[in-house]
Order: C-alpha cells, then structure tokens, then sequence
C-alpha cells in the first residue's frame, strides 16, 4: 500500500492538515507520540528520564503515559511538526534499527527492562507496519514452471496464505471453502454480541490496514473488514465457494497432491496441486452435549454458532447452556427484550474489567492512525506487548509456590485477588452471585474473558444463573441435576467446539498410504511448529495444532506462520527439491518439549476443565512459549529439519489425478 493510499483510508478524506495534527496529537497516546519524535529526529534528549513512558499497567491505554503535565505539552508540540514531515514524504533520520538498539528503544518505550532478544523481532514489526504498511518486504521467489497451490479454507489463515502465495509471486492457486462467504468463524457466527475480545488494531493482518472505529469491534464490522482483504487480494477467481474437501491423496512417484472436494451440487470433483496449505482453523466443530430428549423439546433450539437470522426473542423463556465467551457475549445482548434468561453454568470463568468496551476511537485518533504508519506501528507495538508476551508470566507454575490449589506463582496470586475484588464490586449486596460467579481455579487456566456486561446481566431481576449441570430436555424445557424443570421457549447452546479434533473432516494421505486421522487418533494432533507432519510432503498448516497463541494475537501468529512457510518454499525451489516432510525425530523431540513447557503452565492445573486439552489431558490447542519463543524457532526456517523426498517435478497443472 502506498503512502497515499494509507492516508485515505478514512473515508478518502486524504492526508491531516497542519490543523487537524495539531488536534489529533492533543489525544494521542504519548509513549507513540515520543518514539516517533526521536525516531524522527535522532535527538537522544528524547530518550531522557524526563520522557521515560511508565509501564503498562492492566488493560488501560496509557493516555499520558505517566509523564509530567510540562513534558506530556513538549511531546505534543515537537510531534506536530513531526508528523507534518512525514506526511509530506520525508524519511525519518533513523530508519533502520539493530536488534540491540531497537531493545533499549523497546525497553524505554514499554518502561520496563525487556530481553534483548526482543530487539529484532520488535524491529522488524516496526519496520513492517511503518515503512511499507505490509507491502512484501523480500522479492518475490523464482518457483518452478506449472507450480500450483492449493489452501482449504477462507478464513483469516486462508487470507494470510493467498497473501503468502501472491508475495511469492505463485500465480497458479485454487482456494476451496466450504461456506458460501469469506471470514471463516465471523462468516458463521453471528449471534447477538459477537466480538472480538482482542484489540481491534491488534486483529488486523499487517499486509492489510484497517480503520477501525472501535477498540474492540464487533462481528459484523470484524467479517465486513475479511470481505475487504478479500477484495484488495483480488482472489475472487481463485475461489470455489460451497466446495468442501473431504479427501488428499499423496502420490510418492509425482510428488503430486490429488484434492477431492464436494461441489454444492453433491457430485465430487478432483483437483491436482504441488502444495497443500490447510487453513481450516479448530473452532469450526460445535459440541453439542449428548442429552435425552433433545429430539422431543418443542421450542427452538440451535447452537450458538448457528443462531437464526429470523429469530424473535421479544418477550421468550430463554435458557443459555454454557457461560464461557459466547455465552458471556449473547446474555448481556438479549436480557432487554427476552422476558427471562436462565443461564446454565458448569464453571465459572475468570473475567476482566474492560473499559474500552464498545468505546469508539476519536475521529482525529482514527485519522492519525491511519495517515501516519510510523505512529501505528508504534501503537501497534505497545497493545502486543500488553495482552501479549507480558502475560505470560502469570501463567507458569512455580513449584514451590504454596497454594496450586487457587494460584500457580505469587502473580497469579496477585491476579486472583484483582479479579475477585473486581467481581465482589460488580455483585455489590449479591453474595448469593459472587460465591456462583468467583471460580476456584488459578485465573488464565481457561481464558480470560473480558466484562461486557456480564455481572450486570446477572443482577438482572429476568436473569437467572444455575449453576447445576443439565440433565435432561423435554418437550417444554429443561431439567437439571437437582431435578427442577424449567419451562423455556428457546434453547442456545453455547457449548463451544472440538477444537481438538484438527481437520477431522478430511481423510488426508501421505506416503505410504498413511492416514492423518490414523496418525493422530481422535484427538491427539501433533505437528512441528503447528505447520508439518512427517510422512505428508508439502502439506503445511497454518492454524495448525498448539500453535495457537496462549496470549497476544493470532493475526500475528497466523503472519509468522506464513512467513516461515514462504521461506522453507524458497529455498527448496532454490535448492531444486521437489518435496520436502519434517523429520519423525525433530517432530517428536519438539511435541516432547512442548508437552514439557505445557506440564509447567497453568493449562495443565488439574483443578478444572478446556478445550485446550484433549480428552487424555493433553494441551493440543495453544502452544506454551512467548511470541518471542515461537518467533525464535520459526525465524530462519532450515531444510535440514525436513526429509527431502527427490522424486523429479512434475507440475500439478500437467498431472493427472490419483486417487
């Protein structure tokens, strides 16, 4: 995207004036404001105590960011000038940082001492967001004659590979989705109060800016932004909507993937590509309990995934079976108009205070955002770092720490009195609700949830929260494990989703005839990196299993991933390797170590139940390291981690397909 562009991107209304800067930098956050003063300038006095930001604290901008009256004045004067240069195109006097620099800059920036190997990650993010605003940073990668692609799926993975496959200059690529629209889960999910529980700058791809009106947006805003990235990829031709693959065959003699998809007619038809990208997420399974008589209950009922477009609650009986995230988005949503809402809870959930809830961004803030990339970037930075890696301290055990019953180390601790404080406050004279809604569980062993009305739902007078299991379904309602029956015209299941069950859909084949689903079981996906299996050549994942983030953004993640993939395909066409699987020994030896890193966590506390973990107890969704972790093991990807298969290339658009 070009300067231009990304200065009308609110609206077309084109680049700020020396006035409207001059307003817009009177809201901005201060801690951007300074970086990009020195950035700017060079001038180290930028980098005195007198301008040292404080650390974040909790989930509030730091709007001030801790400095004095006289010098938050300073920094908004010198940033006025600043940013009126570049608008006008001028380069800053420091453009490119080194990893150790860009760590004291970091450190300064964020008020705290962060690990130098912080440095080149970080420095790259701010390179990426500022200088090019995502365009391809590395030229395109010489790829062999009559290469062909495939990606299953069209959600944000699926966009974050056509992207990958386009910067790499593959031209030849067929993307096949299911559904009938783009946005994978915010295609789908549509009920009242879907949102993001991410910063919405945060839940953006860096390859594709967006001028968000909310911090936090919300579902239709979130799947309108997808169809956007859709649009400026120009992909459309590529697509085969309503087209769900149910089978991949690998043929050892061609290195050739045969793809078998279901059209929306019923038929099957069979496509044929070199590479193999699966995109097609882990939170797309709905679980649904298994009840008696379900069948024989008269009202309506759906899960939540699945809400009715046409559906009228005004004045319903409506029972919500679940009280995790969706369930924590619909109640506030519905309670004005259902004439009651009785919410079945199995375990309460540990909820954060959320004062940016629905809270639009200024108008002058948004412009700022959007004309000024080296600003964003900056402010990118600061929300990664608050919702990401600093968190993860809260969440490893310490072994000698004396109470794992309620917390995993003295942070933990310390979070689970904040929370709780915040809860009594919120259930103030309801201790009949705070001894049902304060769990007994170390805080971020499920995820945190974030409060968007939630506790005040519950003091509703037409709210009711059981905390008994359900039993049973009739024909008018529900009964539970005390044996009370409620009368309920509707019934939302927000019971969530197998997201241990990776790409059970499709029976994928590699060598030797080796069946994926065999490989894993039911529910015991292992891959390296999240992204390769032994034994299924050129099949890459991206969203694959534990890769997904413990805390931070899966945006960025999803970015990494893709990344990684490009570079290990760049150099095995350099090197002229046809096929190339990760070796049985590094898979097994890095699962090993996860599954080490994951038994000193708080995802593995025994003291409750999520979907993190499969049936035997296993962490398969989210992996266990920092972004900075990840990042170090996926930067500068290496062929001699995977087998080469040297069988001599045939290209997919000349191949035959094979089943």
């Amino acid at each position: 995207m070009t300067k231009t562009d990304s200065a009308t991107n609110f609206g077309g209304s084109g680049p700020l004036s020396a006035g409207e800067i001059g307003v817009a930098v009177q809201s901005a956050n201060i801690p951007p404001l300074v970086m990009i003063v020195y950035q700017f300038t060079g001038d180290r006095a930028w980098l005195s105590d007198r301008y040292r930001p404080a650390r974040i604290r909790g989930l509030n901008p730091r709007t001030d960011g801790g400095l004095s009256p006289e010098a938050q004045a300073e920094v908004r004067a010198a940033a006025v000038p600043v940013i009126v240069a570049l608008s006008a195109g001028e380069e800053p006097a420091i453009t490119t940082v080194d990893g150790d620099e860009m760590a004291e800059l970091i450190s300064f920036f964020l008020g705290e001492d962060v690990d130098s190997r912080y440095g080149p990650m970080l420095g790259a993010e701010i390179e990426r967001r500022s200088k090019t605003r995502g365009a391809p940073l590395a030229p395109p990668v010489e790829t062999p004659a009559g290469l062909r692609a495939a990606v299953i799926g069209l959600g944000l993975a699926g966009l974050a590979a056509v992207n990958m496959l386009q910067t790499m200059g593959i031209e030849d690529y067929t993307v096949f989705e299911r559904g009938d629209d783009v946005g994978g889960v915010w295609s789908v999910n549509k009920y009242p109060g879907a949102g993001v529980d991410t910063p919405s700058h945060l839940y953006t791809f860096s390859f594709a800016y967006q001028d968000w009106a909310r911090h936090f947006e919300l579902r239709d805003e979130l799947h309108a932004y997808f169809v956007d990235v859709f649009d400026r990829l120009q992909v459309r031709e590529h697509v085969r909507f309503g087209t769900e693959v149910i089978r991949l065959d690998y043929d050892e003699n061609t290195a050739i993937w045969t793809i078998t998809a279901k059209e929306p007619s019923g038929a099957t038809e069979t496509h044929t590509a070199n590479i193999v990208l699966s995109t097609v997420g882990a939170l797309n399974k709905p679980k649904l309990p298994q009840l008696p008589g379900l069948d024989a209950f008269r009202g309506q009922q759906f899960h939540s995934t699945h809400w009715p477009d046409d559906i009228d609650l005004s004045d319903k009986h409506v029972a919500i079976v679940g009280a995790g995230a969706s369930s924590q988005q619909i109640a506030p949503a519905i309670s004005s108009r259902a004439a009651n809402v009785t919410i079945y809870q199995r375990s309460p959930q540990w909820v954060a205070p959320f004062p940016l809830f629905r809270q639009e961004i200024g108008e002058s803030q948004r412009r700022l955002l959007a004309s000024t990339p080296l600003f964003h970037a900056w402010a990118w930075l600061e929300q990664f770092w608050q919702f990401g890696d600093t968190v993860i301290h809260h969440l490893r055990i310490d072994p000698t720490w004396q109470h794992l019953d309620r917390s995993v180390n003295e942070r933990n601790e310390g979070q689970r009195r904040f929370f709780t404080r915040y809860i009594e406050e919120k259930l103030e004279n309801r201790p009949d609700l705070v001894a049902k809604a304060v769990p007994d569980y170390p805080p971020f062993g499920k995820r945190i949830l974030l409060d968007n009305g939630w506790y005040d739902t519950l003091k509703r007078d037409n709210v009711e929260l059981v905390t008994n299991s359900v039993t049973e379904v009739d024909a008018t309602g529900i009964t539970d494990s005390q044996g009370q029956h409620r009368d309920v015209d509707v019934i939302v299941w927000a019971t969530g989703f197998h997201a241990d069950r990776f790409l059970d859909s499709i029976d994928v084949y590699g060598r030797g005839g080796r069946r994926l689903r065999d490989t894993w079981g039911t529910d015991d996906p292992r891959a390296y990196l999240g992204v390769s299996v032994p034994h299924f050549p050129n099949f890459f994942m991206l969203g694959g299993p534990g890769s997904f983030p413990g805390s931070g953004s899966v945006m960025y993640v999803t970015e990494v991933q893709a990344r990684y993939v490009r570079e290990l395909l760049g150099k095995m066409f350099a090197e002229g390797t046809t096929a190339i699987s990760v070796t049985e020994e590094l898979n097994d030896r890095y699962n090993a170590e996860m599954d080490e890193l994951h038994a000193r966590t708080v995802w593995s506390h025994q003291g409750f139940s999520t979907y993190y973990r499969n049936s035997k107890g296993r962490v398969v969704f989210i992996m266990p390291f920092t972004n900075l972790e990840y990042w170090e093991r996926v930067r500068g990807a290496s062929l001699d981690d995977y087998e080469r298969h040297g069988v001599a290339y045939v290209p997919a658009a000349n191949a035959t397909a094979s089943v």
